[in-house]
């Protein structure tokens, strides 16, 4: 989905599949901001049609706020797999925006490879909000999942933080266990997980099963980016150790009794 100055890109499909955009003159500006939500492949092309309309105009800027970096997993070379991260940085600096902003990207990688890029990290404001509302003390926790995580947030003056090592197979790549490394859990302690993207969700279960162990009394996941793979877990179920999802639309919305979606208001943070 592309929206350009807050008002969304009207785009069509004809039957073989190709985009037509429809005109959207009325909406340029002289200073221009494109909102993008990756949803699938279709929308790079669909970004390409409007920014190449946009150099045809006298717009004089153009900013590109990127609510969710696509293959942004796919950040290095592994044997056997594409550095596609790579590529499509490739194509987005091809565009040549005047700056790019990238909400909560999964690695400084993303950063590396756009030109004119910055980092946008709301889950630091709403991570206060959230934790006047669940009533937090000194007996309460923020858990960082990983070692990515916790050099994401870590530095943001919250204490009281603990953090996660992921034990992987190397083959497969899935998760064998976790352990605490840093920090402790008082008994009864309310726990809010932070993390930039949720897929099926078995990190944040295995980590929400150990806090219970450990005498956390309830565990929340305030996580920017969640994927609608989400619902093929177990991550929602009724006995799940997570107790409710604070996350935003950039990847879906669809509603659930367990998720609360945060507002991603651009003009803080462009």
């Amino acid at each position: 989905m592309i929206v350009l100055n807050k008002q969304q890109v009207v785009t069509e499909q004809f039957p073989n599949g190709e985009t037509k955009v429809k005109d959207f003159d009325q909406l340029i500006l002289k200073d221009n901001l494109v909102e993008f939500t990756y949803q699938e492949d279709g929308d790079l092309i669909r970004l390409l049609f409007v920014k190449k309309r946009l150099d045809e105009t006298e717009a004089e800027t153009c900013r590109l706020l990127i609510r969710y970096m696509p293959y942004s997993r796919m950040d290095r070379k592994i044997e056997g797999d594409l550095f596609t991260l790579n590529y499509v940085a490739e194509f987005i600096n091809s565009l040549q925006f005047d700056q790019v902003f990238v909400v909560e990207p999964h690695s400084h990688v993303t950063l590396e490879l756009l030109v004119n890029s910055a980092g946008v990290y709301p889950a630091l404001d709403w991570l206060p909000q959230l934790m006047e509302k669940l009533d937090f003390s000194d007996n309460d926790r923020i858990v960082f999942p990983d070692k990515g995580a916790a050099a994401r947030y870590i530095n943001s003056g919250y204490e009281n933080s603990c953090v996660f090592e992921k034990k992987r197979n190397p083959q497969t790549g899935r998760i064998e266990g976790m352990e605490l490394k840093a920090g402790d859990i008082p008994l009864g302690a309310k726990c809010i997980i932070v993390d930039d993207l949720c897929s099926a969700g078995g990190t944040f279960l295995w980590a929400g099963k150990i806090l219970k162990e450990m005498g956390a009394s309830a565990v929340y996941l305030l996580v920017t980016h969640c994927e609608a793979r989400i619902f093929k877990g177990t991550l929602l179920d009724d006995d799940s150790p997570i107790t409710n999802v604070f996350t935003t639309n950039s990847m879906m919305d669809t509603e659930h009794p367990k998720i609360n979606y945060i507002n991603l208001t651009t003009e803080s943070y462009v």
